[in-house]
């Protein structure tokens, strides 16, 4: 049996991450054999999607268990319905937690919350890898950021003001629908979106425009759909996305209009 779990460095000697979708490594192992292949997870600054990619990688390598400190319930609940064992609140070395898996000792473990009706406490160990890990992916961010921040003057370059007002012309209904198709055409750290969101106010885009192209950007994945597909289902995933589209021209003028923003 083949399970999967997010680790800090290729090897079993690893420390199991709490997060898929941050994970440096992801680590799959044979449990009869101990043989074991390690990809290397998405970068830290990785946006929305990126713990689906991973479960997606984990299974396509043929993982019939996730390990892992937590994953997001609706994907736990997608991969159990497809026959994928979920472990929670696994820490340590990814060897130890191979044994404990070979030894039952997750199945008891889940007995005894059920027993109880309740989860296992927080170890503070994992307090303390969420805090580093967070300090590392601000870190990581900053390049990205900076690098967005030099990129925005190539942009006023080669989209001059008068450009962008001929296409966002402050109708809400039109700067609503195309800065939502803008935003599910960008990919990249959500915290990127800010900075775009702010030149584009500063050269006379609307507010209802900028919103849009927000919103779509974090709720509207295109670049992540063949990822998503794999893990949740074509119908799912579509589904998804296209509901989320209609939401945001939905919600964008109720948004603005309870800020008290102009158009």
């Amino acid at each position: 049996m083949k399970i999967a779990m997010p680790v800090d460095a290729p090897n079993l000697d690893a420390q199991v991450e709490n997060r898929l979708g941050t994970a440096s490594y992801l680590l799959v192992v044979d449990t009869e054999t101990l043989d074991f292949e390690a990809v290397q997870g998405p970068s830290g600054t990785s946006g929305p999607g990126s713990g689906i990619q991973v479960v997606s990688m984990a299974v396509g390598m043929g993982a019939e268990a996730v390990l892992c400190g937590y994953i997001a319930p609706y994907i736990a609940q997608t991969l159990e319905k497809s026959g994928i064992r979920i472990i929670r609140a696994v820490r340590g070395r990814a060897r130890d937690a191979v044994e404990e898996f070979q030894r039952g000792d997750f199945d008891r473990t889940e007995e005894a919350e059920a027993q109880h009706g309740e989860e296992s406490p927080v170890h503070p160990a994992l307090w303390r890898g969420a805090f580093q890990r967070a300090a590392r992916q601000f870190v990581g961010m900053l390049p990205v950021l900076i690098g967005v921040i030099l990129l925005v003057g190539l942009f006023q370059a080669f989209f001059p003001r008068q450009a962008l007002t001929a296409v966002f012309s402050k109708d809400p209904f039109w700067d609503t629908l195309w800065g939502a198709c803008a935003g599910i055409l960008l990919t990249g750290n959500p915290v990127n979106s800010y900075v775009i969101g702010q030149t584009l106010l500063d050269m006379g885009v609307g507010l209802c425009g900028v919103t849009a192209l927000m919103l779509s950007w974090v709720g509207v994945g295109l670049v992540q759909l063949p990822a998503e597909i794999g893990v949740l289902g074509a119908r799912f995933a579509v589904g998804r996305n296209v509901a989320t589209f209609l939401l945001i021209l939905l919600a964008v003028p109720l948004i603005v209009g309870l800020s008290g923003g102009t158009w």
